[in-house]
């Protein structure tokens, strides 16, 4: 299980952050810090926010727009 610490650590440049609802808590989100995206990431799928039921998927989530990043911008 994944704990919100652990994603903490492994995307550091994310705020990520639990969404409240009437019933409760909500979806997971999270935001890009301080961090323009390019045309060339967008065209590749790269987002500023993004969000997920469970932390996990959340993780999923975030992995993937790292490899999206990575392909957009080799350089960086």
């Amino acid at each position: 299980m994944t704990t919100l610490e652990e994603l903490a650590l492994r995307f550091p440049g994310w705020a990520i952050w639990r969404s409240r609802t009437d019933s409760g808590a909500g979806d997971w989100y999270a935001t890009r810090r301080a961090y323009r995206i390019s045309q060339a990431e967008i065209d590749a799928g790269v987002c500023m926010t993004v969000t997920a039921t469970t932390l996990e998927a959340l993780g999923r989530v975030l992995t993937e727009q790292a490899d999206r990043q990575a392909t957009a911008t080799p350089s960086r």
